[in-house]
This record gives C-alpha cells, sequence and structure tokens, in this order.
C-alpha cells in the first residue's frame, strides 16, 4: 500500500491512483487485509495476504483509543504503538473466524528487527545492530487445523518464510535463484530440533535512496486530481531499479555475521572478527575468536561466511537472475 512508513492520516497508492486515507495507519492495514480475505475467499485459488504493520515506529502517534495506558511511564508512544498493534492482530483473527475460514488459515506473525529500547530488546544492542538486540524478535504461527502447539527455540529467519508455506501449502516449485531460506515444516510440526544450514546477516553493505513517501504521493496526489502531468519522472521513481553500478565480490564493507547454533561469527568491515556461543552467552559479551579451542569452528565459520557474503553480491549484482 506505500512506499515507506507512515502513522496517521498517511497518503498512500492503490495500483497508482492515491488516496489520502484519514485514520491509523496500522487500523487502515488490517481494514485492507481484511477486506481483501472477504473478496477473495471464496474463490477457486489459494488466498494469500500479507499485513505490514506501520507500528511501532516513530513519531508514535498511532495512540489506542480509550484511557492511556502508559502515561508517565518511559517511551509511552512506543509501548502505546505496540498495545495498537496486538489490538489489530485480534481484529484479524476474530475476522477469520467469523468468515468460517480461521481453520485452515495460516496466520504467521513476526517482526523485521529488534526493539527500538536496548534495554526490552532481547540481547546486545538494539535496531539497526547484528548483535542479537537488533535481530532476535518473536515469531508466532497458527494453524488450528494441523492443532499446533508448544515451543521451538531452533534459529529461523524471514528468509524461511517464502520455503516453509511452500511447502505447508503442498506447492513444488522450481526456483531459477538460490534462496538464503529454508523449510521449516520439520521444525514447527516438533520433529526437527536444529536448522541445516546457517543463517547470514550484512548491515551496511550499501545505501539506498531516500524517499520520502508521504511528500511524493501528495504531491502525486494533487496532480492527478488536476489532471496535470505527474510531478517526477521516471527517470527518478526507477533509481533504484536502474543504478546498476556492479559492487566488488571481495566488497566487505559493514557489519556482517554468521549464525551456525550456537555459534555466531561477526565480521566487522572485514577485518576484526568476534565468535560468541548464544547458548551460554547470549548477551554476546565472552569473543571466543583467539581460543585455541575454537580454531577449527572459527576456520570453517568465516569460510561459510564469506561464501554467503559473496552469493549475497551476486544476488545484489543481478547474477543469480535473469
Amino acid at each position: 500500500m506505500g512506499l515507506n512508513y507512515f502513522d496517521r492520516n498517511p497518503y498512500l497508492s492503490r495500483n497508482g491512483t492515491i488516496e489520502h486515507r484519514e485514520g491509523k495507519g496500522t487500523v487502515i492495514v488490517i481494514d485492507e487485509t481484511i477486506d481483501f480475505i472477504k473478496k477473495h475467499k471464496d474463490g477457486n485459488q489459494p488466498l494469500f495476504a500479507v499485513a505490514w504493520f506501520p507500528s511501532p515506529h516513530y513519531p508514535h502517534a498511532e495512540v489506542p483509543d480509550g484511557p492511556k495506558m502508559y502515561e508517565g511511564r518511559p517511551h509511552p508512544g512506543y509501548y502505546s504503538e505496540i498495545t495498537l498493534l496486538d489490538q489489530q492482530l485480534g481484529r484479524l483473527r476474530d475476522a477469520l473466524r467469523s468468515m468460517d475460514i480461521a481453520d485452515n488459515t495460516i496466520l504467521w506473525y513476526c517482526s523485521d528487527n529488534g526493539g527500538l529500547i536496548e534495554w526490552s530488546s532481547g540481547g546486545r544492542g538494539m535496531k539497526g545492530s547484528i548483535y542479537e538486540g537488533g535481530l532476535r524478535v518473536p515469531s508466532i504461527v497458527e494453524w488450528p487445523a494441523k492443532k499446533l502447539s508448544g515451543r521451538s527455540n531452533v534459529t529461523a529467519t524471514t528468509s524461511d518464510m517464502m520455503p516453509t508455506l511452500l511447502r505447508m501449502a503442498e506447492i513444488e516449485v522450481k526456483l531459477p535463484h538460490p534462496l538464503d531460506g529454508q523449510d521449516l515444516c520439520g521444525v514447527i510440526a516438533g520433529r526437527e530440533q536444529e536448522r541445516k544450514q546457517g543463517i547470514g546477516f550484512w548491515h551496511g553493505v550499501g545505501k539506498g535512496h531516500k524517499v520520502h513517501s508521504d511528500t511524493v504521493l501528495k504531491a502525486y496526489l494533487e496532480k492527478q486530481t488536476a489532471g496535470a502531468p505527474l510531478p517526477y519522472d521516471k527517470e527518478r521513481l526507477m533509481l533504484d531499479v536502474n543504478d546498476t553500478t556492479k559492487v566488488p565480490e571481495d566488497m566487505a564493507q559493514g557489519h556482517a555475521a554468521w549464525n551456525d547454533w550456537p555459534y555466531k561469527l561477526h565480521r566487522i568491515n572485514g577485518e576484526t572478527y568476534e565468535l560468541y556461543n548464544l547458548a551460554t552467552d547470549p548477551e554476546e559479551t565472552i569473543n571466543l575468536v583467539d581460543d585455541p579451542a575454537q580454531q577449527a569452528r572459527f576456520n570453517e565459520m568465516k569460510q561459510a561466511l564469506g561464501d554467503w557474503m559473496q552469493s549475497a553480491i551476486r544476488s545484489l549484482n543481478g547474477e543469480d537472475y535473469d
């Protein structure tokens, strides 16, 4: 729906036509999600919907209706937006039940990065960090027909969602490009207790182009309403698409990491390495990189991380895609 973050009264695009919507962005997202599901639930094809919540996000203007629950506490807007998000997820679940499709609907919830407040982020660092505080988030899968229950401590990533959902839906597909994720059906069903491959992370590999969506879309709406030519040329809108500058395959700037549970290796600007045992040191405070007993593991993980980083660069350069 939107090109960027939005809170209240956002400008949004519907198939290229700009709308100025009134209300809270997270509520609007669920309004549209429920309408979409109602429209397509009786079709002869499986239904797939994704709801990207703008909350919780600065400037924390999406306050729930009713009494102010966190007044006088630190970060009241942050926690109020989380409360609003909880309420809207509840609305979605209620809607699935009222449409009598909840039983065989897979509902998968997770966040996209760690918390905005370090002391509550679940580990060292916070959003924007490759330490666990910037990465570790809850993931909840609901599928009443399969009677899923219990919890799993197996590490997972959002890259696992695509192959897992394809397997859940019993869809056979042969993809022409490599995947970073893996099918987690065995983990979700409780049959498997570990993942088959490591997980790579990389922050600061390059810079994108800032797009202030409200400014852009408001200008579009004004021109569309007046029947005037659009205010931005195609070259500006296609800036990221047409920027085909190749990234050197040996480029190592930024902060990368390789999680091969329970060990996690960090590579910072290609020069500094840190190795942690997350099972015994979840706060990543005891660096094992110089421990003689860990040298074989360090060398193996260093190679795996380097191979994954080269794969990421090849994808970034378009070499994995026709």
